[in-house]
């Protein structure tokens, strides 16, 4: 949804401990005093000493992505749990049926995970991932957290690679691109306050660059339309919809996946809707209605491709990208140079062997979307390895060396942007 690069990664900070996240967590359940709220809670020995066996694979070397967080759990705890603390997590306890996300909101736990039919809700500071259903085997599981980050990583820990579990489509897309359809209500019947909440959260993605094209949402309320839910998402990237009467048992019989996020007007909040298996593109939108910088994408099978002309967000052929992640902004080793091609419409330059760096885009696509993108590439463009300042060598869409011969060199550009600025100001104009 942005042409921005992405902000420099953060400095790694090493996780916090777990054995003292756990002592936090009894202290905020003595202090919150909601016995109402729990099944069962563990005993603070127990949990201790699970806690501390996180800390010493930590120290040892172990990455364990939910370190330093402490986990709740419905009466009807996933199959998938083992996967959670095998991640880092500590189990606390389990709670009644529904209040599992207050726990969060109390900042008793980092984790709640929710496998019971009910009402979608959205509590002040608490957001829920609810993934493609079947993704995590043998549930239909929503998680609940403060964090976008901390609920990805839960449910990416939680996905399984068994027969009891549905696989990643080779062409799923990794991102909706700069701008995405969202399907909004036509007309609802809200509260004033839900209202506002709403046009709030649509006007915050609009400025972000979406489209919001007022849509039927009738089928995804009550019992709910699979045959309409699949004919209005068809022809858009998302719906959003007031957490209003959402039921999670619909959602799960649509088939489709869900992001919900709180707004300043309590208690209600925005739920992002998204096909099957897009469960990254609804994480990216809530991500501009909750501030943060959207995770690292799921499924982790993608191929990364370099770019430097035409292909660049923006430029005539970026849409043969079709899917794509953006993954940040590149330059080459000092080995390569960039020519302006003759004939090629549109005009595009092509990289070749030389004595300069070139400045690019990397984009990350699924197995499928890369196969089409390079079955589709036209000569006298081929897909090689290039080497880039960090030493790495991804996939590049590069030239074929004869078609270069005797074009105009660009080295003192860095970048075909750079090209273009110079011709919008006035300089040379494109051959034709």
């Amino acid at each position: 949804m942005t042409t921005l690069p992405p902000e420099p990664d953060p400095v790694p900070v090493p996780p916090p401990s777990s054995h003292e996240r756990v002592r936090t967590a009894f202290e905020r359940l003595a202090k919150a005093d909601r016995p109402g709220l729990w099944a069962s809670v563990r005993t603070m020995e127990e949990v201790l000493v699970e806690a501390k066996t996180v800390d010493e694979r930590v120290h040892a070397g172990e990455d364990l992505p939910l370190a330093g967080t402490v986990l709740a759990v419905d009466t009807d705890g996933p199959p998938a749990l083992a996967r959670l603390t095998d991640a880092g997590a500590v189990l606390l306890g389990t709670t009644v049926a529904d209040p599992e996300s207050a726990a969060v909101g109390l900042e008793i736990v980092d984790l709640a995970l929710n496998s019971s039919a009910r009402e979608i809700a959205a509590p002040p500071g608490v957001l829920t991932l609810k993934p493609t259903p079947g993704l995590i085997p043998a549930t239909t599981v929503s998680v609940s957290a403060h964090r976008l980050t901390t609920a990805q990583r839960a449910v990416a820990a939680m996905f399984g690679t068994d027969s009891a579990s549905r696989e990643w489509p080779a062409d799923v897309r990794l991102a909706a691109g700069q701008h995405p359809r969202l399907g909004i209500p036509a007309e609802a019947s809200l509260p004033l306050p839900a209202r506002r909440a709403f046009d709030v959260a649509a006007a915050s993605l609009e400025a972000s660059g979406a489209v919001l094209v007022p849509a039927d949402v009738s089928a995804f309320y009550g019992a709910g339309n699979a045959l309409g839910a699949r004919a209005l998402l068809a022809d858009l990237d998302a719906l959003l919809l007031p957490t209003v009467g959402v039921l999670d048992a619909t959602l799960n019989a649509l088939d489709v996946a869900a992001v919900t996020v709180p707004v300043d007007r309590r208690p209600y909040g925005i739920t992002v809707v998204t096909r099957a298996f897009e469960d990254q593109i609804g994480i990216d939108l809530a991500s501009v209605l909750t501030g943060e910088r959207s995770p690292d994408p799921y499924p982790s099978e993608s191929v990364d491709v370099v770019v430097f002309g035409a292909h660049l967000c923006g430029q005539p052929l970026h849409d043969e990208l079709h899917g794509a992640r953006f993954g940040g902004l590149v330059r080459t080793a000092e080995r390569y140079r960039m020519v302006l091609l003759d004939g090629v419409t549109p005009p595009q330059p092509g990289v070749i062997s030389g004595s300069a760096g070139v400045d690019g885009e990397r984009w990350r696509l699924s197995p499928a979307a890369f196969d089409r993108f390079a079955a589709g590439l036209a000569a006298p463009f081929v897909l090689g390895r290039v080497e880039l300042e960090d030493g790495s060598t991804p996939l590049a869409v590069l030239c074929e060396p004869a078609a270069a011969a005797g074009g105009e060199g660009l080295d003192r550009y860095a970048s075909w942007r750079g090209y273009l600025r110079f011709v919008s100001t006035g300089g040379p104009r494109f051959p034709g």
